[in-house]
């Protein structure tokens, strides 16, 4: 890290050109304008180089992201004290004690060597105001400040001035005439400093110039969040993966051309990755997405098959295809969706599709589809609160009740229906008095029966959990023992051996059996 100091007598150190987001285990995050010491360059990869903040942190940055500018010696030194004086304060958690160790040992190494070396000492002759802070080598191989200031224009043309003044030739001192007008010679010095003031504004001008073709070089790619995820929406489109899953594709796929592509479209690269961890659309453009125009076709079709069904009831079995492919794709998009398209979708017009969902439920008498819905149902729930909700308070409950009442041995019906039930009471929410009616002592010694004595068509033996997992699920929203109706309904049993011992398991185990 020293010898090249001690070749040159030059103190070079990288400066950032960009900003940049650690995506790789041992780098650095940084932002444009920061400055680090090069720690080391003989890595496995030549495009990352080993480096040290000002924060005493040690990691890997890219190469392309950096240039290398020389800076006067009390700058260096001043970065050197900040890096030791916050690894002996142990503040960089990611280095451990014999890294940290070694590092402190070459950094004051390094610092001693500058403060004795003949070289450098010697370009640190003059005071701070004759030489700028921080210098870098231009296209033509001079030092330049980095910050173009008024102040530093003036000093340069001021020497290089002087420097062209002591070329010239010295003409004898000749004494001046008593009739010389006064007034020419003051018009003359006023025409000279017109003409230094004139210099002087053009170089400033074109250092600005300079500066400003500079940044634009530097300027990030143009690369938006809303081209990144309609990249991640098109995979998933064409490759049915969960966005989620999509999302994780295009990170993978450009960590890995990292390692393949040039360090000239590292960038580009990077801005992609930026962009795909955060996975929300921008709100002006959630309704152009595929997935939310979908969602709103479907929803438009089962609104008019729940008005079609209300004007007829005959050759119902023409349209079922047609309905359960709708509501197939409901579920697929539902489940695999970014959450927050499918919740715009289902909040608009203050959930109106979600009522319209549960009548349509409540009047279709196709076993087929009616299963379908409730899987969508779960989904739904699983997105938004606001839909368990709107669902405690709806009719829904009731009728998932009726059904598993009025078909004790249909184990699907009893496993769809105690499912979504066991989902809709999980919030602990009060449900209406209404619902009483069918949700009162008749249904929950149904449940505790099934759990007690299961039907024999349930070869699986599912039902007893499934059912428990109602009762606990149901048993949230009380808070008064008085009030409790399933304390009432176990008053009421002679034999409740397997439900105590079921609750007894869970309780042993330190087990919630609820939903969320």
């Amino acid at each position: 890290m020293s010898q090249n100091i001690l070749l040159t007598g030059n103190l070079d150190m990288l400066h950032s050109l960009y900003d940049f987001k650690a995506t790789y285990a041992k780098t650095l995050s940084f932002k444009c304008n920061e400055y680090f010491l090069l720690y080391q360059t003989n890595t496995k990869h030549k495009n990352w180089w080993e480096v040290i903040n000002e924060r005493g942190e040690m990691g890997y940055i890219p190469s392309n992201y950096v240039e290398t500018v020389t800076v006067n010696p009390s700058f260096y030194l001043q970065f050197l004290e900040n890096c030791l004086s916050r690894l002996k304060n142990g503040v960089p958690s990611d280095c451990n004690i014999g890294d940290r160790k070694d590092v402190i040992q070459r950094l004051k190494h390094l610092k001693k060597q500058i403060e004795h070396h003949p070289e450098i000492c010697r370009n640190s002759i003059g005071s701070n105001d004759d030489i700028p802070p921080l210098l870098f080598k231009n296209s033509e191989g001079r030092l330049e400040s980095v910050k173009s200031t008024t102040s530093t224009s003036n000093s340069s043309n001021i020497s290089d001035l002087r420097s062209s003044n002591s070329g010239m030739d010295e003409e004898p001192i000749k004494p001046v005439q008593k009739g010389f007008n006064k007034s020419v010679v003051q018009k003359s010095i006023e025409n000279i400093h017109q003409e230094i003031k004139s210099e002087l504004l053009n170089d400033k001008n074109k250092s600005e110039s300079n500066l400003s073709v500079s940044t634009s070089t530097h300027s990030a790619p143009a690369i938006t969040h809303q081209s990144v995820y309609d990249l991640v929406e098109s995979v998933r489109i064409n490759t049915q993966l969960s966005h989620e899953m999509s999302r994780l594709a295009v990170v993978t796929v450009i960590q890995g051309l990292h390692e393949l592509l040039p360090a000239s479209v590292f960038p580009y690269l990077s801005t992609i990755l930026s962009h795909s961890q955060t996975s929300l659309v921008d709100d002006a453009h959630i309704d152009q997405t595929h997935d939310a125009s979908r969602l709103k076709i479907i929803f438009n079709e089962l609104t008019s098959c729940k008005e079609d069904s209300q004007q007829r009831n005959w050759m119902l079995h023409e349209d079922e295809g047609v309905i359960k492919e709708y509501i197939l794709e409901l579920i697929s998009i539902l489940s695999n969706a970014d959450a927050s398209i499918s919740r715009h979708v289902i909040s608009s017009d203050q959930y109106h599709v979600i009522t319209t969902l549960i009548d349509y439920y409540q009047m279709e008498v196709r076993w087929s589809i009616r299963q379908l819905l409730l899987q969508g149902f779960g989904v739904l729930c699983s997105l938004d609160k606001t839909v368990i909700n709107i669902m405690l308070n709806s009719v829904l409950p009731c009728e998932l009740a009726r059904d598993m009442l009025t078909n004790p041995r249909n184990i699907p019906k009893l496993n769809y229906s105690s499912l979504l039930l066991t989902m809709v009471f999980s919030m602990g929410e009060q449900m209406p008095v209404t619902h009483f009616d069918l949700l009162g002592k008749r249904f929950l010694s149904f449940i505790l029966d099934n759990i007690e004595y299961p039907p024999d068509t349930d070869l699986d033996e599912q039902i007893p959990d499934l059912f428990l997992n109602l009762i606990i699920s149901f048993n949230l929203q009380f808070t008064e023992e008085s009030e409790n109706p399933i304390l009432a309904a176990l008053e009421e049993r002679d034999v409740a051996k397997t439900f105590t011992e079921k609750i007894l398991l869970l309780i042993n185990r330190e087990e919630k059996k609820t939903v969320s």
